[in-house]
């Protein structure tokens, strides 16, 4: 029996908690242990859930050295920064867009669309209120009359 199988002589519990940075390998020879072995479920599902995620990371190029430390659900569990407290808008361009200072935003970075609505007509940025009361097909006909 191997190091690692030796994990299988553990509860279901403790057989979860071991299985974090387990390689590969590690993992599926884990499975046919207890495949071969106790048949528990609970440990299969997770066995099964470490394998899919080593696999993910696999594809995406990662090793078990490069993978993140903190899978992203985690990670945003340890964000402590707070609350960001940016002020609703409470001002509106004439195109319809919320106007919101929103801190630290350089709007002339070439990854910002600063300008969302150059080259689009009048038409394209007319504010579009669902009419709750009104069946799909009547808003249809409205806005193509030109009704509101």
């Amino acid at each position: 029996m191997s190091d690692v199988t030796k994990l299988l002589e553990s509860n279901v519990d403790d057989v979860k908690a071991g299985l974090a940075g387990l390689s590969h390998d590690d993992l599926l020879k884990l499975k046919a242990a207890e495949t071969d072995g106790k048949k528990r479920s609970g440990v299969l599902d997770a066995l099964n859930d470490a394998i899919a995620a080593a696999d993910a990371a696999r594809a995406q190029g990662l090793t078990q050295e490069s993978a993140p430390a903190n899978p992203p659900a985690i990670a945003a569990q340890l964000d402590t920064s707070g609350a960001a407290d940016i002020p609703a808008a409470d001002t509106f361009a004439p195109s319809g867009a919320p106007q919101q200072v929103v801190p630290d935003v350089d709007p002339d970075h070439p990854a910002v669309d600063n300008d969302p609505r150059a080259g689009t007509t009048e038409l394209q940025n007319r504010i579009d209120f669902n009419d709750p009361t009104k069946p799909g097909h009547e808003a249809v006909a409205d806005m193509l009359a030109g009704k509101n």
